[in-house]
């Protein structure tokens, strides 16, 4: 009788042990995989503080790169549940090969700034002032595979710099090399608003340091984002993207100079 009692309890145990295992794997659910332009690196880690506190159980992971290389990533079959992008041509070449389900959607417009060495005659000058024998370099990003380097270009060639002056531009292969040559190498050199965010408090004021870059001199920089057919059945996911859509996410984006088109 002893040994049926025993042989029981183990029993039981092991019945009560394999469903509890199905219960976790049940409320498993997969981290929101996040492909992200490189210019929200310096506000998507405020997003993603807010947005925790809000989803506590939430979970995702994003990877930043230039728009070029994580579209070129997600054509050449990279896995992802959204992608936000600097501008609208990635997502709509990537829903038109049929590797998203949604079509692109604007969340955002970003501004350009021209930040340049101290004390040059920058409010008085504009961009006039990259002439200046002072400056030695004029740092963009990318051209080929980041909007931000589509729109400086536009910019200095709608702004009739002369060759000595286009001559003196170089390309950033990613936004935080242009941070630091523009802030701490003594370059000049065009970034997205967002930047400010992570200057020197000293280094802040407008007309100083920096400018902000009429946007009739650029393509207007429209930034999209499209989601993935496993994006939509996430739950992370689908919160994170209600979170951007929310009041408190559009107000971090516009503290952060960009205009909110959600």
């Amino acid at each position: 009788m002893c040994k049926k009692l025993i042989l029981l309890f183990f029993l039981l145990l092991q019945i009560s042990t394999l469903s509890a295992d199905k219960n976790v794997t049940k409320a498993y659910v997969r981290p929101a995989f996040i492909l992200a332009s490189s210019n929200l690196e310096f506000v998507f880690p405020q997003i993603i503080q807010a947005f925790y506190k809000k989803y506590p159980n939430a979970s995702v992971h994003i990877q930043y790169d230039s728009s070029g290389y994580s579209a070129d990533a997600i054509l050449h079959g990279k896995e992802y549940d959204i992608y936000f992008s600097a501008n609208k041509r990635y997502p709509a070449q990537i829903y038109k090969l049929k590797k998203s389900a949604t079509k692109p959607i604007d969340y955002t417009q970003g501004l350009l700034i021209l930040f340049v060495p101290k004390y040059l005659p920058l409010q008085k000058e504009g961009i006039k002032v990259l002439a200046s024998k002072k400056i030695k370099n004029i740092t963009i990003a990318n051209k080929k595979t980041a909007p931000y380097g589509v729109a400086a270009m536009q910019v200095l060639k709608n702004s009739k710099c002369d060759m000595k002056t286009l001559k003196k531009v170089r390309y950033s292969s990613d936004v935080a090399t242009a941070i630091d040559n523009v802030i701490w190498r003594g370059d000049a050199g065009f970034l997205s608003k967002s930047a400010l965010y992570i200057l020197p408090k000293g280094r802040k004021k407008e007309g100083i340091d920096w400018i902000q870059i009429d946007t009739k001199l650029y393509n207007h920089i429209i930034q999209a984002y499209v989601v993935s057919k496993e994006g939509l059945k996430n739950p992370n996911a689908q919160k994170f993207l209600r979170f951007i859509h929310s009041n408190t996410g559009k107000k971090i984006f516009q503290d952060n100079g960009y205009i909110n088109l959600l």
